[in-house]
């Protein structure tokens, strides 16, 4: 009987508090990979951390999350507007957040002070697609589309 209740006993969900984004989730964790999800928030964060905590400095970041999108405003801006015209999509805004909407920040490394993490928009045009772009301190870097 020990054996059967070890197996399908139900497993301890791990949690962190954070003041300022409330609680973190650690959603899966295999290997040194372990990641902590908060999705109480108009839309979530998501960190990498250990089987016990979120990583301390990427919790710190996303504090200050609207700050760090604030000065990144204009270059989402005109990456957006640029890849639409290269595909020849409407471009016809002037600014990201008049035709996307953001849907998930998530941070994969603070290294020497620099956070590289990626956000994902949503587009409230047709076809609705999901648009993830990846940044590396203040530089964009990447940029994908899944629809």
């Amino acid at each position: 009987m020990g054996f059967f209740s070890n197996i399908f006993k139900p497993k301890v969900t791990k949690t962190f508090v954070s003041n300022k984004l409330g609680t973190f989730t650690l959603v899966y964790s295999k290997g040194n990979k372990n990641l902590w999800s908060n999705d109480k928030t108009s839309f979530p964060f998501t960190v990498q951390g250990t089987v016990d905590n979120p990583d301390a400095e990427q919790i710190l970041f996303l504090e200050n999350f609207n700050n760090e999108l604030l000065k990144l405003n204009d270059k989402i801006t005109r990456k957006f507007k640029y890849k639409f015209t290269e595909a020849d999509l409407d471009a016809s805004f002037n600014n990201w957040n008049e035709r996307f909407k953001l849907v998930s920040a998530s941070v994969m490394m603070i290294f020497e002070n620099e956070a590289y993490w990626n956000i994902t928009f949503e587009d409230l045009k047709t076809p609705f697609a999901h648009f993830t772009l990846y940044i590396e301190g203040q530089k964009l870097t990447d940029f994908s589309i899944d629809t």
